[in-house]
């Protein structure tokens, strides 16, 4: 889970009075062996250590990539990838309710996100190889186009069991930031802590408010990988934010870019002009905001605005123009939009 980097930037704003002041406790570390995590927390359970905390912060971690990654041949996704066609297999919660998740968010866009795109990611050089050397063929690509098809990965809700209907091979590196920021807030949900923000890459979390009683402040990046804001956000009492975008992660072949994200309609990566592309949720998992994220990054502002509106999901894109960037974002968006960064 290598190819998605930090999108957004979360500022801790200290109080213009020292006196008053109070920063929160951080932890961080990192995640999938590549994401960098960070949790800042107003204050501890009195019996509870900051270094107990963050290593049960670090083991929930390492746990979920021992079932999520396809890095390693022997985590439960891999195997999953593996068993018979046809034959139904029981899985964890966590694998389970991330498939399903995905799946849910592959209906709703009619497949133009789609988690069994392993093989394309594999083919253009953003899978485990990494190492890019040529474009691929036509040939090449249909044959590991055969391979996609969210629809063909059944569910059994009653009884929490998958079964692969076709040769498909999941990745899912779009949605396991999400997965992460959700299994850390079950730490933190489970030692009683109310007021954090908590981030895995371009995936968030806040809650409450900080311990100077301020919001959490965020801003989305500016897509010039400067690390700058372009824009504050306004979250309230807590909210997820997902960022997905293709300024970051891209090969460089023959002197043309080629993006991470792939488009299962083309099988190619994606080449319109949104570089960013952010999300907020106040009711749904991290996982669905992380997937949803992906899903508006691959259709680009052009064709995202009106699948976000259908589905009243607060969107907010960054598209690339001849004097720099250009704001689109749909009515949901509004009331978390906070100051524009110079």
């Amino acid at each position: 889970m290598r190819y998605l980097f930090v999108f957004i930037v979360a500022f801790y704003l200290l109080s213009c009075s020292s006196s008053s002041s109070k920063e929160p406790i951080t932890l961080s570390g990192i995640a999938f062996y590549s994401m960098p995590w960070s949790i800042k927390i107003d204050a501890l359970p009195k019996d509870l250590s900051a270094p107990k905390l963050q290593q049960e912060l670090q083991q929930a971690l390492d746990n979920a990539n021992k079932v999520l990654s396809t890095y390693q041949p022997d985590t439960e996704l891999m195997q999953f990838n593996q068993s018979p066609i046809g034959q139904w297999q029981t899985t964890s919660p966590m694998l389970f309710d991330a498939i399903t998740t995905a799946l849910s968010v592959s209906q709703a866009t009619q497949g133009v996100y789609d988690v069994t795109v392993g093989a394309l990611v594999e083919l253009w050089g953003f899978g485990k190889q990494a190492m890019p050397n040529h474009i691929p063929t036509e040939y090449e690509i249909s044959q590991a186009r055969a391979k996609v098809g969210w629809q063909y990965v059944a569910v059994d809700t009653q009884k929490k069991q998958l079964q692969r209907q076709k040769d498909a091979f999941i990745n899912l590196s779009s949605i396991g930031e999400g997965v992460a920021v959700d299994e850390l807030q079950k730490i933190l949900a489970k030692h009683d802590i109310k007021s954090y923000m908590l981030s895995v890459a371009g995936t968030l979390r806040t809650q409450g408010v900080k311990p100077n009683g301020q919001a959490w402040q965020i801003a989305i990046e500016k897509p010039d990988a400067s690390g700058l804001p372009e824009r504050l956000l306004s979250l309230g009492q807590g909210a997820i934010v997902s960022t997905s975008g293709s300024y970051r992660n891209y090969h460089e072949i023959d002197g043309i870019r080629y993006s991470h994200t792939i488009d299962p309609r083309t099988a190619k990566p994606i080449s319109h002009k949104t570089v960013s592309t952010t999300v907020v949720f106040k009711d749904k998992t991290a996982a669905y905001a992380d997937a949803w994220a992906t899903a508006l990054n691959v259709l680009g502002a052009e064709e995202g605005i009106a699948i976000a509106q259908k589905n009243h999901i607060a969107v907010y894109y960054l598209v690339k123009t001849a004097n720099g960037f250009s704001e689109q974002y749909t009515a949901e968006f509004k009331p978390f939009l906070g100051e524009s960064m110079p």
